[in-house]
């Protein structure tokens, strides 16, 4: 059976989104038994509509035993209707989407299966309440199936994502030892053979592709842990992080030969977002763009302004003097394992985009006709 830790401050989050309050819930108090009364009717009556589809009456026919269904609906119809939207409430409806992943129930079913929980609820209370009412009773109703349907959905896509990721990373595990092993096989046997001779040139060529795909197993890890991890929000220092990363590269390549100049808005020296995303963030864009400037005029700038007239935002730019990418491949730049470099991960634009989407920004690229291009990002400012 699946787990995953219940995740209660966002699920407590959800029903503050929605305003689902104390005072709310106190106006379906007095009809709560007349709810709980049709439990067993609502099952049954979800039970035959879905026997009805042939996509998840193959569900029903797998059911651990017969009734296993409409007394698990029956006993979450009550639920819905005795228990406080609490911790336990939280966890049960947790439970109920990561079940639907175990059972590969496709979410547009659960959608629809919502709609018509809320089509016998409205039926309820036309048919028996009193007209005076119905409003406030009908507000709570859909608030509590909108409560349940994003709690429900939130487990099923944390689950699903959990999966698939789960999987990948198992996959780069497997094959970051046999990568790690082959290329101390090559070096080895190159150190074997004399520079003059054509096999070292061509073992030369097969380090450099070993070191790309450990590279790429290293970037994968990158990217699934800050898929898997929720953004820290801090005020920092921009300068400090531009600077931080540029010593990193140095570590790592020669830039002596390149002209890096930052031009940083005095206005706003500190930005709003997690370290490490942002440390990520600049590193791949900073990579992109040394990768990407011209070698007889290689020249990077960094710069940053205030996003739109709100000054809620700072775009970050970075250009180069390199060639813009293809019309036909802008699409395809923030895909993972696409890249037109040789020796590229296919990552590097991914993990930047990754980082900018979780700190709630945006990345653009904008070609200079004659001049290069840039690489624009926004970050949230303090405040």
């Amino acid at each position: 059976m699946l787990k995953l830790p219940v995740p209660y401050d966002k699920l407590s989050s959800l029903r503050e989104s929605l305003a689902l309050s104390e005072e709310e819930l106190k106006s379906i108090e007095p009809f709560r038994d007349l709810f709980i009364e049709k439990k067993d009717e609502f099952a049954l009556y979800l039970y035959q509509f879905f026997s009805a589809i042939p996509e998840t009456r193959i569900i029903l026919d797998r059911a651990q035993r017969p009734g296993f269904f409409p007394e698990a609906w029956s006993r979450w119809f009550e639920l819905l209707f005795r228990e406080r939207p609490g911790p336990e409430f939280f966890s049960r409806l947790w439970k109920v989407g990561l079940r639907h992943v175990e059972v590969a129930l496709d979410q547009r079913y659960t959608n629809l299966g919502f709609s018509m929980v809320r089509q016998y609820c409205y039926h309820i209370v036309f048919s028996s309440i009193p007209v005076e009412k119905v409003r406030p009773v009908l507000v709570v109703i859909d608030k509590l199936l909108d409560l349940c349907l994003l709690i429900e959905t939130s487990a099923y896509i944390d689950a699903t994502t959990q999966c698939d990721l789960e999987v990948i990373n198992g996959i780069a595990d497997m094959i970051r030892n046999p990568v790690t092993v082959i290329g101390g096989n090559i070096k080895r046997l190159q150190r074997k053979v004399d520079p003059g001779d054509p096999l070292y040139s061509t073992y030369e060529s097969l380090i450099s592709e070993n070191m790309r795909l450990e590279r790429m197993v290293k970037d994968i890890k990158v990217y699934i842990e800050m898929l898997n991890t929720e953004p820290e929000l801090h005020t920092l220092l921009l300068e400090e992080l531009i600077i931080s990363t540029l010593e990193r590269l140095r570590l790592e390549r020669d830039l002596r030969g390149v002209q890096i100049n930052i031009d940083l808005d005095p206005r706003y020296p500190r930005v709003l977002g997690d370290r490490k995303d942002l440390g990520h963030m600049f590193y791949h864009l900073l990579q992109n763009s040394l990768d990407a400037v011209e070698p007889d005029n290689a020249r990077v700038r960094i710069s940053s302004y205030p996003e739109g007239m709100s000054n809620k935002g700072l775009a970050i730019e970075l250009f180069n003097t390199g060639k813009p990418p293809k019309a036909g491949d802008l699409d395809k730049l923030y895909s993972p394992f696409f890249t037109t470099k040789p020796t590229g991960t296919g990552f590097g634009l991914p993990i930047a985009k990754l980082a900018v989407r979780k700190n709630h920004g945006k990345l653009m690229f904008v070609p200079v006709p004659g001049e290069g291009v840039k690489v624009i990002g926004t970050i949230t400012l303090p405040g």
